[in-house]
This record gives C-alpha cells, structure tokens and sequence, in this order.
C-alpha cells in the first residue's frame, strides 16, 4: 500500500525525535499554576513523551485539516505510546452495558463506577475489609495527549465520537469504541447538583480545574502500594492504621477517575459534602496497601440501582464510602488546615 505524504513526514520526524528530546511545558506550567502543589509521579510519568516535539504539531496539522489516515494515526499512537488497540480488553471495567442497556438503566456518572464500598464505621484498626481486587487498577498506563493536540481534538462528546474514533484509528463496534463511547458519555453530561466537573486530557488542564476550584495551595493523595496484577487469591486485608481527615476538608477536595480512553483522560469533580479517609491495607501476601478512600456523607443524587445500596444495605441517601484506586487522584486544599 502506498503511504500517504503526511504519513511518510511523520515516520521521518518520528525518526529523528525521541524521548529524551521532548519539553516538559507542561511541568513548567504545572509549577505556574500550582507552584506549592509538588507533582505527584503518577501525573509526571504521564506527561507525554511528544509534548512540544515537532510530531505532535504535524499530526495536530492533520487532524485540523482533516487528513488523519490509517497509517498516520498509527503512526502518532506507537510514538505517543497511546492505546489505540481497538480490541483491548479491561477486566472488571463493565462497559458492554454502557452501549447496550438504555440509558434510565445504565451508568449515569462516575459514581457507578466505584466499587469496594465501605462504611467509615468499619474502618478501624485491626478489622479487616474484603476488597475485589486489592485496588488493582485494570486501565493500563497511557501518557497524556500532548497539549496542541489535545487542543486540536472535537470536544469528547457523543456527537464527536466518529470524529474520534477515525482520528485514533479505532474500528466502530471494536471494545475501545465502546469505552470511547462511555467517557464522552460521562464526560459531556451536566454536572450533579453541587458538582463541578471537568475531563482533563492534558497535565495542564488538570492543573488549570484543579486551581479554578481549589486555588494554588493544595496536596496530591492517592493510593500506592496496589499490586501491578488483580491477585488470584481472594482474601481480606487487614487494617494497620486509619486518617480520618475532619468534615470541613470535605468543601476542598477534588477526586480524579481515571477513565478509558487512547490516552491519559480523568473525570475530575469536586464534591461537596465528602470527607477523606486514608488506611494502611496489609494484604494476604504481606504487602501493604496505602489506601485513600472517599466518604460521601448524602447519596440521594445517586441511581437508586447503585450497587452500593446493595453491598452496604443501606438506604439511598446515607453515607457510602469507597476505596480509590492507585492511579486515582484525590485533591486536598492545604489553605484551611
């Protein structure tokens, strides 16, 4: 098959540029934004490694023009170590029912998605919690979008899918057109009440929702010490030691989901009426699990299909907590303590 110009350009600027030559704009302009806030390495390991490279400007080029084929989507996806297999597969994830089930009945936000619920009074040392899957992560690690492509993308909504999906290469019935299908779904529909939400696709957006809603003086949690795999072997953690930060942190928090998409993409929110918690997690394997759960205080907004109500047998509108997982981010105003 012939390759096209603007493929045969990018395969030459691919050959010439490489990971060590790449910027960090964007942990310069994380540092602006958020001069206090150090940089967790979960976020600086997604930077992307085209950020500010010449190939990152081409294929933004194309995708302006209308001019993304085949070859040069593939192409930017292996060089920007993106995920644009169309058949990958992410056990546990449970989007089939996303596309499939109307929408009344299927998920309606990023709440639907947590598992391992918890009420905070079983959180105390020496008890123990069954956890699915140790706050294993199933969503592999991809990089970021880097910033001028990014900005050159169609808004992630519904409507835009098909623009996506031909700009990643991605087949339209394959299972990452589904998950595609679910994060424009969350991410274009409105906020809850008392919800402030964004879906950053960039470190430099991230940092920009985050300062909007939190100001500059903040702090990073999140989960570490999760295993790399889902372990075989189902058996409860035991707790070592528990943090319950005060009720009035609750109005300076921001929680960041990570969602499936080719790249790095977060639904962050911020939430009144939560409260932070943080326990160590000892695992059957002797390992420990630094975990952040979150604990919202009013569920009534919730679908009252919501499996928390179920797990915990409580009724909707009272207190659920749930665990977040290790590439999850929670954000914490420093101003007020």
């Amino acid at each position: 098959m012939a390759i096209h110009a603007a493929a045969l350009a990018l395969f030459t600027l691919v050959s010439v540029w490489t990971l060590g030559s790449a910027a960090n704009s964007s942990v310069t302009l994380w540092n602006s934004v958020l001069p206090i806030a150090v940089l967790p390495d979960t976020l600086r390991q997604l930077v992307s490694p085209l950020e500010d490279s010449p190939i990152a400007t081409r294929f933004a080029n194309a995708v302006s023009r209308g001019a993304v084929f085949p070859e040069v989507s593939a192409e930017f996806c292996n060089a920007a170590s993106l995920v644009c297999d169309s058949h990958v597969q992410i056990a546990s994830y449970g989007l089939e029912r996303v596309e499939a089930a109307p929408r009344a009945s299927a998920i309606k936000t990023i709440n639907d998605f947590q598992f391992d619920f918890f009420l905070e009074k079983n959180l105390f040392v020496g008890g123990e919690m069954q956890l699915s899957e140790n706050l294993h992560d199933p969503i592999p690690a991809r990089p970021f979008l880097p910033r001028v492509v990014a900005d050159s993308l169609p808004s992630l909504t519904t409507a835009n899918l098909p623009k996506l999906r031909q700009m990643f290469n991605i087949a339209d019935k394959a299972s990452m057109s589904t998950m595609m299908g679910t994060a424009a779904y969350l991410c274009e529909n409105p906020a809850l009440p008392g919800e402030d939400k964004e879906c950053p696709i960039t470190l430099a957006a991230m940092a920009q929702f985050v300062s909007s809603q939190l100001g500059s003086e903040v702090e990073a949690l999140s989960t570490s010490g999760s295993p790399t795999e889902a372990p075989h072997l189902k058996a409860p953690v035991k707790i070592e030691t528990v943090t319950k930060r005060s009720l009035t942190e609750g109005d300076h928090i921001i929680i960041c989901h990570t969602i499936m998409f080719p790249s790095a993409l977060y639904y962050c929110h911020h939430v009144s009426g939560t409260k932070v918690v943080q326990a160590s997690l000892r695992a059957q394997d002797n390992s420990v699990i630094h975990a952040v759960g979150i604990c919202h205080l009013d569920t009534s907004m919730w679908a009252s299909e919501h499996p928390a109500f179920t797990a915990l047998n409580i009724p909707r509108g009272a207190e659920a907590c749930h665990w977040s997982t290790q590439n999850d981010m929670v954000w914490v105003s420093t101003a007020t303590q």
